[in-house]
């Protein structure tokens, strides 16, 4: 266990007068209700920050003379889910490296731990694996790892070959087989929980959640979460989606006339990330170095030209422009943005609605040229804010966009 946890389960312990064993298995039920993967530094402090507020209330309990009562550390959002990014298998990715570092030069994999062989049959194989500088051979009579794979007719199995973690953490899992997927997806919701202040928040899922999530994006719904107000953070729990409750459903639904149109709401609580059409490539320019929750974009604009016909990674593509803006005859009119829509977004509207996109830059070269293309965006929510007509297939200018990531 790792010797920060180990030492707060010791202290809570004693403080609260319980067993170092009941406390023990309080961690592991946090760790296991919500999907933990210790080994990643940002959720091993989400379960230190889960568990503290579970000793917090304890404490608080046993200074009152109450009994306890419980007390969740869920709570019920309401608001409106503005856009919901493509789901991410991070293993995928690790596998896709490995099988190539195997391709260029497996002994220097194998040598640096990065992977197991199994030799033989089922029942009966024969597991190889470099740890700390020595080979280690033993039997093998269970079901191999789900993460194995075949490549170049020999059976491997990807290993975590990382002593340390990230953040200096030793880890736990150094020389354990990798697990077969690591899915994650980010939601952006606006909202306010339990009857707080509606403000702007980045819902991280993880695993089955991640890869399964179905709630409706533009639509007032009650939503259960752990919140973190002072990171705009929130993390769905293993009921999350089954929980999910749109206001129209309600028996006596929340009325949301009052409520501000929903391009205010946005532009309100993202008020930073709002920029026009026309200053997109300098906003680019700003943002480009900052991680990827960070570069998030708000803009709108007029459809003046859509592709309906998925790519090879299965977007269809918005062009959109500031009618504002100055228009040219002489270089083809307005200046229009490509937006690349993924599966998941429904394009139920057509040429000349006025539509509200967030967002996230990108910008590429002209592989011959070396210039850089235009600014475009790879979107994850669309907001109707004048429909017009029905989605058509409109012959678009012949240039080719790869900066698809």
């Amino acid at each position: 266990m790792n010797e920060k946890v180990n030492n707060e389960l010791n202290m809570a312990a004693k403080l609260l007068e319980m067993s170092l064993e009941d406390v023990q298995t309080k961690w592991s039920s946090i760790v296991s209700d919500n999907s933990l993967d210790l080994n990643i530094e940002h959720e091993l402090k989400l379960g230190l920050t889960l568990f503290r507020q579970w000793f917090t209330g304890m404490k608080a309990v046993k200074e009152s003379g109450k009994e306890n009562t419980g007390g969740g550390l869920v709570k019920t959002g309401f608001g409106i889910i503005l856009g919901v990014e493509d789901a991410r298998d991070y293993e995928a990715y690790s596998r896709d490296q490995l099988v190539a570092e195997y391709m260029r030069d497996r002994n220097a994999a194998f040598n640096a731990g990065k992977f197991a062989y199994a030799d033989g049959n089922a029942g009966d194989y024969t597991i190889s694996q470099i740890m700390n500088g020595e080979l280690k051979e033993r039997k093998w009579t269970k079901e191999l790892p789900e993460s194995k794979m075949e490549v170049d007719g020999r059976t491997i199995i990807p290993i975590d070959e990382r002593k340390v973690l990230p953040w200096g953490g030793e880890n736990p899992q150094f020389g354990y087989p990798r697990p077969a997927s690591n899915w994650r997806r980010n939601i952006h919701f606006v909202g306010e929980v339990e009857g707080g202040t509606p403000q702007y928040w980045l819902i991280s899922a993880k695993n089955d959640t991640a890869r399964d999530w179905n709630v409706k994006a533009n639509e007032y719904l009650f939503i259960d979460l752990i919140w973190d107000s002072e990171k705009n953070a929130a993390y769905p729990v293993k009921d999350t989606l089954a929980n999910v409750v749109y206001n129209s459903q309600v028996e006596t639904p929340r009325d949301t006339s009052t409520m501000p149109p929903m391009r205010n709401l946005v532009a309100d609580m993202l008020r930073p990330k709002v920029t026009g059409l026309v200053n997109l490539e300098n906003y680019h320019n700003t943002v480009q170095s900052l991680p990827a929750k960070e570069r998030i974009v708000v803009t709108d604009g007029n459809v003046t030209n859509m592709n309906m016909n998925p790519n090879k990674t299965g977007n269809r593509t918005l062009f959109i422009s500031d009618l504002n803006a100055d228009f040219s005859y002489e270089d083809g009119g307005y200046s229009s943005t490509p937006c690349w829509v993924p599966p998941h977004i429904d394009i139920d509207f057509g040429i000349g609605s006025h539509v509200m996109i967030l967002g996230r830059t990108s910008q590429s070269r002209n592989q011959e040229t070396g210039e850089l293309r235009q600014c475009s965006i790879n979107v994850f929510g669309v907001i109707v804010l004048d429909k017009r007509g029905n989605p058509v297939n409109v012959q678009d200018s012949g240039e080719q966009y790869s900066d698809w990531l």
